[in-house]
């Protein structure tokens, strides 16, 4: 009897001789690890704010976030504007960066300097698209 294992009563899973039961493991240990990244993916980025200085909410698949910033320059034609924002909790710090026009003419009647509010649609592909902007009095 010298060599051999003591039988278990539970099937050893990494035995090659029950290729079921492995393959059963390993899709169960997949399936665990999936559905923990799929949580942790989940979680919602919005906040109550209602002084409107940061928000943000689900539209079709693009979070939508307003913020407040001065309008530094725009881009060829006026199709997008630079604007050094505050921080937008839970989305990104205090930075300058570039925003797209939501539609023709829509940065008409603001100019480099202006204190704005504006809410932006942050796109799946990258982009953040204007859906709003009004110079602050």
């Amino acid at each position: 009897m010298k060599g051999m294992r003591p039988q278990s009563p539970v099937p050893d899973v990494l035995d090659r001789s029950s290729p079921p039961l492995r393959l059963f493991a390993v899709l169960l240990a997949g399936g665990v690890v999936f559905a923990g990244a799929l949580a942790g993916c989940s979680k919602a980025t919005a906040s109550g704010n209602p002084t409107g200085s940061a928000s943000a909410s689900q539209v079709r698949g693009a979070k939508t976030y307003s913020a407040k910033g001065v309008i530094k320059s725009f881009g060829p034609d006026r199709k997008s504007v630079n604007i050094a924002h505050e921080e937008i909790p839970g989305y990104m710090a205090a930075m300058t960066m570039s925003f797209e026009a939501g539609s023709p003419g829509q940065l008409d009647g603001v100019a480099v300097g202006d204190k704005i509010t504006f809410s932006f649609r942050s796109e799946e592909d990258g982009r953040q698209v204007l859906t709003e902007i009004k110079k602050e009095p």
